[in-house]
Formats: C-alpha cells, structure tokens, sequence
C-alpha cells in the first residue's frame, strides 16, 4: 500500500469489520447531554403548564366577578328610582362587592359597581358603571 494515497492509515491499522463495529451506540457523555437537555425541555413545559393554569384560573375568577357586577348593575336598573344608596355584598365565590346609586340629571341615575376577587397573583378588581333613566 502507499501511503501517500488519503486514509491510508486507516487501511493499514482498521479492517473494515473493526472500524464499523469500533463505533456503535452513544458515548457516555453524549448520553449525559441527551438528558440534560431532555429535562430542560421538560421543566419548560411543567413552567409553561403551570403558568397557563394560574391564567385560567384568574381568568375564571374575573369572569365570576363580572357576571356577579352586571348581574347586581341590571337589578339595579330595573327598580324604580330612589333616592341615592350604597351597599357591599360578598358571595359564596370569594368575590367581594360594593355599589352605589346616585342621582344624576335629566331624570337619569348612575349605579356603579366594583367587585374585588383573589387570584393566584393577588388581588384583582373590577369596576362597572351604568346610567338608567328614572
């Protein structure tokens, strides 16, 4: 054989048998890498996970709020006028309510209602306001 041909090393030292079956599977450090990685991703996904049901949740708390609000402000609206009031309420869902009724002009009267809820980040707020004829 000559020696100046490319890889000619590898035919004097390596069968062909020897070379294919000398690198078969993963080293240990590659294995190591694999997981790593593998268990970035998964954290990513749990943190991705979780963030999604603390969003929901929120999402569920505020909208509880709002029909609780809106619920009170049509209530409110369908009785005939009296002079100006307020009140708070809270319900069985934790949420936390405070209206008030005042007289406006033309005959028209303003119901504001703010409902405070708890969510997995603290402490949300809501605030509806309506006018309504006398």
């Amino acid at each position: 054989m000559d020696d100046r041909t490319p890889n000619a090393h590898r035919r004097r030292f390596c069968t062909p048998l020897s070379w294919s079956s000398a690198r078969r599977g993963f080293t240990l450090i590659e294995l190591l890498i694999a997981l790593v990685l593998l268990d970035v991703g998964l954290l990513a996904l749990v943190g991705t996970g979780a963030a999604i049901a603390r969003g929901a949740s929120g999402a569920r708390a505020a909208a509880r709020a709002t029909s609780l609000a809106s619920a009170r402000l049509e209530r409110a609206a369908s009785v005939p006028c009296r002079r100006d009031g307020s009140g708070t309420a809270v319900s069985r869902d934790g949420v936390s309510e405070s209206w008030t009724e005042t007289t406006g002009a033309n005959g028209t009267r303003v119901v504001t209602d703010s409902a405070t809820f708890a969510t997995a980040l603290g402490v949300g707020a809501i605030v509806l306001r309506m006018g309504a004829r006398c």
